[in-house]
């Protein structure tokens, strides 16, 4: 029984470190290699510190700008990176900026959802060192 509630908890986070299928990226076929480079250099050189810090700082708000920077796609000034070697090329190529902009929707929901997550982390921590600090 042990065995199995152990697996339980840790199945999801094994889950997690597995290759992502996003249903366009990844695939062999030539019609999609701009879109998967697109993709690709998103998860590379797209900086989503600012969504991280997003998340992380809206729990006193009950969670409201993350939520609705979470609804938002990333805004075009937000995708150039002087680090991109393929900087030019982004609205150059319809499919390379589809799949950076997908790549950097992605992203910075993750990134959000990381910020918001480890804020309740902190939070509970400090909770537990208050309670244990009392006793």
């Amino acid at each position: 029984m042990k065995n199995l509630i152990l697996l339980l908890f840790i199945w999801p986070l094994v889950g997690f470190s597995q290759i992502r299928n996003h249903n366009r990226i990844f695939n062999d076929s030539v019609v999609y290699k701009d879109f998967n480079q697109g993709f690709i250099d998103a998860e590379l050189f797209y900086d989503g510190t600012t969504d991280y810090l997003v998340g992380f700082v809206s729990l006193p708000t009950y969670y409201i700008p993350a939520v609705i920077s979470f609804m938002c796609s990333p805004k075009d000034y937000r995708l150039t990176k002087q680090i991109n070697p393929n900087n030019d090329y982004l609205y150059s190529n319809k499919d390379y900026y589809n799949g950076f902009k997908y790549g950097a929707k992605k992203k910075k929901k993750r990134r959000l959802v990381q910020g918001a997550t480890s804020s309740i982390g902190a939070l509970t921590l400090l909770i537990i060192f208050a309670l244990s600090s009392f006793n």
